[in-house]
């Protein structure tokens, strides 16, 4: 199990709970995702079968700039806009799964629906067909936040009878 945290205290409760339930093993760093992904390889990017996450929502110091120039080729639809890094996360995410892997993560709504680099991002999963399914989700289901949100699930290996297709649920 691998994964890594800006925020000192979600690090150290994630750390807590790889010792209570005992992830022997599991790699968590403390640091930058987008600045300095910590999970790497040879100089690349580690790509892994299944990749779950719970990014911060519109962000917006993110890492804008470094993006622009990334090293690990994380944006190739596109560097999202410098006010909103939620798809900036989901592209690492995207570009930490292996050929046959799957990804689910939590979005806010915006995420769906704003235009600009984020439209191209998303025309850009969908035209690979990476874009599994879409759940959106009620308001006032997460801490800290009142606007409604979606899972974002995406496949790099649909079976045949999901291809160019993209499920979408109203679990509101």
């Amino acid at each position: 199990m691998y994964g890594q945290e800006i925020n000192l205290s979600t690090w150290a409760i994630c750390k807590m709970n790889m010792l209570l339930h005992n992830a022997k093993g599991a790699d968590i760093q403390k640091g930058d995702t987008i600045r300095e992904p910590m999970h790497l390889e040879g100089g690349v990017l580690k790509t892994f079968d299944k990749v779950l996450a719970n990014p911060p929502f519109s962000l917006d110091n993110w890492g804008h700039n470094e993006a622009q120039a990334d090293p690990y080729h994380r944006f190739p639809y596109g560097v999202p806009p410098k006010s909103y890094g939620d798809l900036a996360f989901v592209c690492h995410m995207v570009a930490s799964l292996n050929n046959k892997g799957k990804m689910g993560t939590v979005i806010p709504h915006g995420v769906l629906f704003r235009g600009g680099a984020e439209a191209n991002i998303r025309k850009g999963f969908l035209k690979d067909d990476l874009v599994e399914a879409v759940i959106g989700l009620p308001g006032n289901l997460f801490y800290g936040t009142g606007i409604p949100a979606a899972l974002l699930i995406i496949n790099k290996n649909k079976p045949q009878e999901r291809k160019g297709k993209v499920l979408f649920i109203d679990a509101s």
